[in-house]
C-alpha cells in the first residue's frame, strides 16, 4: 500500500508568514517617522540611526540563544511570545515621553522580532509537505520587504492623520489580529509545538558546519545594503532632493516593495534547484553595479530610482536562497531553529552597524556619494561568501 504524502497546510503557512509580515512592520514603521521623531526629540542624524539600530541590539548577541529556546520549548510558543513582545514594545513606544523610553521600546520590539524570525521557519516547515519546503521557506523570505513596504505605503496617511504615536498603536492592533490567526491554526504545528530535548552537543554539531556560517555572513552583507537604502532613502530624498515626507515615504515603499519580486524570483530559482551559492553571488554582483550610481549627483533622479529598484530586486533573491538553506544543514527538525538563529544573529550585524556607519561616513564626507563605498564593500564580501557557500554545499552533496 502506497503511503500518502502529507499536503501543505496553506492556512497555517499563511498565518506564520502574516506573523512575519507584522513583525517587519516594526522595522518599516521607523524610517518614514524619523523626521517627526527628530523634531520631537531633537535627535541628530547619527542618533536617529542608532534609534533604528537599537531594534537589532538583542539579535546581534542572542539570536542563537533564541533559536535554542525555540527548539527547547517549542517554536509555536516562541513565536507567540515574540508577538506579545512586539505588542508590549509598541505600546511602550507609543507612550514614550523621551528618547530613553523610545530606545527601550525598540529593544523590546527587537526581542519580539528575533523570536519570530528564528521560530517561524520551523513552523513553516512543520506545516509543509516535504516536497514543498523549499517553496514555503522561499515564500517566508518575503516577510521582511513585504511587511516593511506595506507599512511605508500606509505611513503617509497614518502619520499625517494620527501622528507617529497613533501609527504605532495601529500596528499593535494588527499584531493582535495576527496572533489570534496563528492560534487558530496551531493544530498544524504539532511537530513544532512542544519542543524537544535539544542538547548543547546537538547545537554545536549543527553550528560547527561552515555552510551555515557562509550563508549567515552573506545574509549580513545583504541586510546592510537593504537597511541602508530603506532607512536613509527617505532622509536623502527630503534633505537632498527636496521631496516631501509623503512622497519620500511612498517612493521608498515602492523601492522596498520591488524586493518582494526578487524574493519570489529567488524562491522560483531555489525551487528549481538552482545552485544556492551561485545565485547569491550573482545577486550581489548585480547589486554592486547598481550601488555605484544610487547616490551619484551626476545621474538624474529617475535613473537613481531605477538603480535603487534594481539593487532591491537583485538583493531580494538572496533571502530565499539563504533561508531555505537551513534545512540542508539540519540533521533533524530541532536543529533548524538553531541554524536560523545563527543566520539571523550574524545577519543583524548589517542593520545594527549599517545605518550608523552610513550616517557617519556621510557626515564625515559631507556628501551622500560616500555611501556608495559602504555598499560596494558589502557587495564584494557577499559575493565571496556566496562562492564559499556554493563550494561547501557541493562538498556536502558529494558525501551523501
Amino acid at each position: 500500500m502506497r503511503t500518502r504524502t502529507p499536503a501543505t497546510n496553506w492556512p497555517a503557512v499563511s498565518a506564520v508568514i502574516a506573523a512575519g509580515i507584522v513583525a517587519a512592520a516594526y522595522v518599516g514603521k521607523l524610517p518614514p517617522a524619523i523626521p517627526q521623531l527628530r523634531e520631537e526629540f531633537s535627535l541628530s542624524l547619527v542618533a536617529a540611526g542608532w534609534v533604528n539600530s537599537t531594534f537589532n541590539t538583542l539579535a546581534v548577541s542572542t539570536a542563537v540563544f533564541f533559536g535554542a529556546l525555540a527548539a527547547r520549548y517549542g517554536a509555536l510558543r516562541c513565536c507567540a511570545a515574540g508577538l506579545l513582545a512586539l505588542m508590549l514594545g509598541g505600546l511602550l513606544g507609543a507612550a514614550a515621553p523621551g528618547e530613553t523610553v523610545l530606545f527601550a521600546s525598540r529593544i523590546l520590539e527587537g526581542a519580539g522580532f528575533i523570536a519570530i524570525a528564528v521560530s517561524a521557519p520551523t513552523l513553516v516547515a512543520a506545516a509543509s509537505a516535504p516536497r514543498e519546503i523549499n517553496l514555503t521557506l522561499g515564500l517566508w523570505s518575503t516577510y521582511l520587504p513585504f511587511g516593511a513596504s506595506l507599512t511605508m505605503l500606509a505611513s503617509p496617511f497614518l502619520l499625517g492623520s494620527l501622528g507617529w504615536r497613533g501609527f504605532w498603536l495601529v500596528i499593535v492592533l494588527t499584531t493582535l489580529a495576527c496572533a489570534l490567526a496563528l492560534m487558530r491554526t496551531q493544530g498544524a504545528f504539532s511537530a513544532a509545538r512542544s519542543g524537544s530535548a535539544i542538547t548543547y552537543a546537538s547545537m554545536v554539531q549543527a553550528l560547527r558546519q561552515p555552510g551555515p556560517w557562509w550563508l549567515a555572513l552573506g545574509f549580513g552583507c545583504y541586510t546592510l545594503m537593504f537597511y541602508a537604502i530603506m532607512v536613509w532613502l527617505p532622509t536623502f530624498l527630503v534633505q537632498e532632493r527636496g521631496a516631501s515626507v509623503s512622497a519620500a515615504a511612498l517612493l521608498t515603499a515602492l523601492v522596498v516593495g520591488v524586493n518582494v519580486g526578487g524574493n519570489l524570483f529567488g524562491t522560483w530559482l531555489v525551487h528549481r534547484a538552482a545552485p544556492r551559492g551561485h545565485v547569491i553571488s550573482c545577486a550581489f554582483l548585480v547589486s554592486a553595479a547598481a550601488s555605484c550610481g544610487i547616490f551619484s549627483p551626476a545621474l538624474s533622479d529617475a535613473l537613481r530610482a531605477v538603480l535603487c529598484m534594481l539593487l532591491m530586486f537583485a538583493g531580494g533573491i538572496i533571502p530565499a536562497a539563504v533561508l531555505s538553506g537551513s534545512q540542508i544543514y539540519a540533521r533533524d527538525a530541532s536543529q533548524i531553529s538553531g541554524i536560523q538563529g545563527l543566520i539571523v544573529q550574524v545577519a543583524q550585524l548589517g542593520p545594527f552597524f549599517g545605518p550608523p556607519l552610513i550616517a557617519a561616513v556621510v557626515a564625515d564626507a559631507g556628501d551622500w556619494t560616500a555611501a556608495r563605498w559602504v555598499l560596494l564593500a558589502a557587495a564584494a564580501l557577499g559575493t565571496l561568501f556566496g562562492q564559499l557557500a556554493a563550494r561547501t554545499e557541493r562538498a556536502l552533496r558529494s558525501r551523501r
